[in-house]
């Protein structure tokens, strides 16, 4: 198989990539199986705050940056482009003629969990508890976390009396118990010794809750700049190696849809680092690479290809290997790329070995 003729069609693919009637139903089918957490809880219950902590946007705020579905809920995607991560915010649980009807059913139509906050120096729930009423009755088995937050608002003592009533207020309406974490989350210049206390409970909590999420709230340790920023844009990497994966599934499909989807990635990453995406800077990325990079990568995406036209075969196993090779193959590009950019803006030297490494490193990693 001779796949190397055609690597300029795929290099014009990644450098300027288009949209088709394909990509766009590919895109949109992907962002309606993302996984959906629902928000309840009184206003200044500390909703933004979560949003922000486990999303690392620090703009995101109730309110901005938020599409209605509703007449009082919104969804808030993230990142806004290719999305990951979706918050389903109930709102309005402050006016006295709140119904929550028409957003229980809106969630029922793909919320994967349900996040109940409430604030340690607030013992009145009775708009929570109310709302919390309808989901037992037409939603039982909607898995939920309790959420305490505003752990600095009250004394030691007065904290653990705080959360054991409103704990018990919640499991009674439910007629159940529920996982809950402690949360405060504040400012660094608030001086409290941790701003981000209960933050990795959290996350536990609510991968324990909705697996799917491991990837989006996976924290690691860094220790270098350049691994903090690509923190910050790892979520939108992973979107994409999603939308990637979508794609290869289908036959005659990954040849062309996956490097377009990739080619939309570094276009959206070169912007994140202000840097220009252009001919001339993505054969600079790809020579940093290395020609023997390229001849392989065309070589396995053409195999993938052929590979799910084999009968039985490529429908099943095939495809599924296909998948699982672009979702990997996409977030080493990204983390790649993302290193790439990093040096060039800080007019650091560009290692050709560091790049590959850092490739097969982030490909092992989602393999």
């Amino acid at each position: 198989m001779n796949v190397l003729p055609g690597w300029r069609q795929w290099l014009q693919a990644l450098i300027e990539p288009t949209s088709s009637p394909v990509l766009d139903t590919l895109v949109e089918a992907h962002q309606q199986h993302i996984p959906v957490l629902w928000l309840m809880g009184k206003t200044a219950a500390g909703k933004s705050s979560i949003i922000q902590r486990l999303t690392g946007d620090s703009q995101a705020q109730i309110g901005n940056g938020f599409e209605p579905c509703t007449r009082t809920a919104a969804f808030y995607d993230h990142p806004k482009e290719l999305p990951v991560l979706r918050f389903l915010d109930t709102r309005g649980l402050g006016e006295t003629d709140y119904d929550p009807s028409e957003d229980l059913n809106k969630a029922q139509q793909g919320s994967h969990a349900l996040l109940v906050i409430t604030r340690v120096d607030d013992p009145s729930q009775d708009i929570v508890l109310n709302a919390l009423q309808a989901i037992k009755s037409a939603h039982d088995n909607l898995p939920i976390l309790h959420i305490h937050t505003a752990l600095h608002s009250v004394s030691s003592a007065d904290r653990e009396r705080a959360i054991t009533h409103n704990t018990q207020q919640v499991c009674d309406v439910l007629g159940r118990q529920v996982p809950s974490v402690n949360i405060d989350f504040t400012a660094p210049d608030d001086g409290f010794e941790d701003p981000d206390l209960g933050l990795h409970k959290l996350q536990s909590a609510i991968v324990d809750m909705v697996p799917e999420l491991t990837r989006v709230l996976s924290q690691h340790t860094h220790d270098s700049q350049e691994e903090d920023i690509f923190l910050s844009v790892r979520k939108e990497v992973l979107g994409y190696a999603g939308a990637t994966a979508a794609a290869d599934l289908l036959p005659a499909v990954g040849l062309v849809a996956v490097p377009s989807l990739q080619g939309k990635m570094l276009h959206a990453l070169a912007g994140r680092y202000r840097v220009s995406w252009d001919k001339r800077v993505a054969g600079e990325f790809i020579a940093a690479l290395g020609s023997s990079f390229l001849y392989r990568y065309l070589i396995s995406l053409g195999t993938r290809q052929i590979a799910k036209l084999i009968p039985f075969y490529g429908q099943s196993a095939g495809a599924a290997a296909a998948a699982s090779i672009s979702f990997a193959s996409t977030y080493a590009l990204g983390r790649a790329a993302c290193l790439y950019f990093y040096r060039r803006n800080h007019d650091q030297p560009i290692d050709s070995d560091q790049l590959r490494k850092a490739f097969q490193n982030a490909f092992k990693e989602q393999r």
